[in-house]
């Protein structure tokens, strides 16, 4: 039963279970891309979960994207984020209908590299950005659902 030992981080959550960084579904993307283009395949970075009298209840779609360190953040780049999302690609619109379809709300989150500072827009209601320190994000996570 070795496959079904799970490791833990230091505050009981699911660790990551991998030593390598090797992306495993890339062959499958790729190859995915090479279909007839009427075949649509999106992912989702995350779905929130919280649990409500022992049911899983969604609380958040939320696409993920990083900051680097050194890299300032100011209107013109969030701003851009955004657009990247709503014209440019399709994440925004997929992560709102899963959010629809989960009676939940969808978020894009940008992040700093070091997860020292956070950025949340929330999608489905197209409000501007909300900035968090650590702390901060991990009292905006346990508000939603």
């Amino acid at each position: 039963m070795a496959d079904l030992e799970k490791k833990l981080s230091a505050s009981g959550a699911k660790a990551h279970q991998r030593e390598d960084t090797e992306n495993r579904i890339l062959p499958y993307s790729l190859w995915h891309r090479t279909l007839d283009r009427s075949l649509l395949m999106l992912d989702v970075d995350f779905i929130e979960w919280r649990f409500k009298d022992g049911e899983l209840i969604p609380a958040g779609v939320m696409e993920v994207t990083r900051v680097d360190m050194g890299k300032v953040v100011d209107q013109g780049y969030l701003e851009s984020i955004v657009r990247r999302y709503d014209m440019r690609d399709l994440q925004g619109r997929v992560a709102r209908e899963v959010a629809k379809a989960l009676k939940t709300r969808a978020y894009v989150v940008l992040f700093r590299e070091d997860c020292s500072e956070f950025w949340v827009y929330d999608l489905s209601y197209n409000r501007g950005w909300a900035y968090f320190n650590p702390e901060e994000m991990e009292a905006f996570l346990k508000r939603i659902h």
